[in-house]
C-alpha cells in the first residue's frame, strides 16, 4: 500500500523550490514552445487560408491539389512528417542542406495543422 507523504503532495515547498532554483530553464524551455508555437500558427494560417480558397473554387485543378494536400498531410501521422523532413531531406541532398530542428518543428506542425483549416 502506497502511503502519501507531505513530501508528495504537489504543493509541497520542496517543489517548489526545485521549480524556482531551476526557473530559468523552464523560462527558456517555455519561451522556445511558445516561439515554435507562434510560427506554425502563422504557416497554418496562410497554408489553411491559400488552400481552403483553391479548394472553394470552381477550377478542378486547384480543387484536386487542395484535395491531395489535405489528404496526404492529415493521414501522415506527425512524427513520420518529422523523421521525413530532418532526415529526408539530409539524405536527398547529400547532408548539403540540413534543417534546424526548430526550422523542422515549425514547417512540420505549421503544414500538418493547415490541412485542418
Amino acid at each position: 500500500m502506497y502511503l502519501l507523504t507531505e513530501t508528495a503532495s504537489p504543493f509541497a515547498l520542496e517543489r517548489w523550490a526545485a521549480f524556482f532554483a531551476n526557473f530559468g530553464q523552464f523560462a527558456k524551455g517555455f519561451f522556445y514552445t511558445l516561439g515554435i508555437s507562434i510560427g506554425a500558427l502563422i504557416v497554418a494560417l496562410l497554408l489553411g487560408l491559400i488552400f481552403g480558397a483553391m479548394s472553394s473554387t470552381h477550377n478542378k485543378v486547384l480543387r484536386g491539389i487542395s484535395r491531395v494536400y489535405v489528404e496526404i498531410f492529415q493521414n501522415t501521422p506527425l512524427l513520420v512528417q518529422f523523421v521525413v523532413v530532418f532526415y529526408g531531406i539530409s539524405i536527398l541532398t547529400d547532408g548539403h542542406i540540413m534543417i534546424p530542428i526548430s526550422l523542422t518543428a515549425i514547417l512540420c506542425v505549421g503544414v500538418y495543422t493547415g490541412a485542418y483549416i
